[in-house]
């Protein structure tokens, strides 16, 4: 993996986790299970990306932990959102 795939990696699982903070807190459709099943398939990439890249390790953990630490319990919690009529 060069370092454009590396960005490219970083910003998708980016896009995927903002994806799924918005469907378990009810701001868009989504199936969060899905979304929570290829954010732990890709963390394992990650990992390989900040070991292979040290200077977006940072960038790897505040995915990381943003994910885990965030919304970890909140999803388990959460009190369906009313979907307004729009």
């Amino acid at each position: 993996m060069n370092e454009a795939e590396a960005d490219k990696c970083i910003a998708e699982y980016r896009a995927l986790l903002k994806a799924w903070t918005m469907a378990i807190t009810g701001i868009s459709a989504g199936d969060a299970d899905a979304m929570h099943r290829e954010l732990d398939a890709n963390q394992d990439k990650l990992a390989d990306i900040a070991i292979a890249f040290p200077d977006k390790a940072y960038s790897v953990d505040l995915l990381v932990n943003a994910r885990t630490r965030t919304w970890a319990g909140y999803e388990y919690e959460r009190v369906p959102r009313n979907q307004s009529a729009g």
